[in-house]
């Protein structure tokens, strides 16, 4: 079986963040320049940018801060 990937709005993916850590200093700008500098697997559908979720979570969490 295949697993599916939670692909989300970027406010749903802060959304998500916010439930997780209400103190989270994560914001949607923060969000937008991980998609512009291509740190994130994301795509376009019509005017939205669908984010990969689990590539989010992840990097927020083991990418080392330059």
């Amino acid at each position: 079986m295949e697993k599916i990937v939670r692909s989300r709005t970027i406010n749903q993916c802060l959304s998500y963040i916010k439930a997780l850590d209400p103190d989270t200093a994560i914001t949607e700008w923060f969000i937008r320049t991980l998609i512009k500098d291509n740190k994130i697997k994301h795509f376009t559908s019509g005017n939205k940018e669908l984010v990969n979720l689990d590539n989010l979570l992840y990097y927020l969490n083991y990418n080392e801060m330059q």
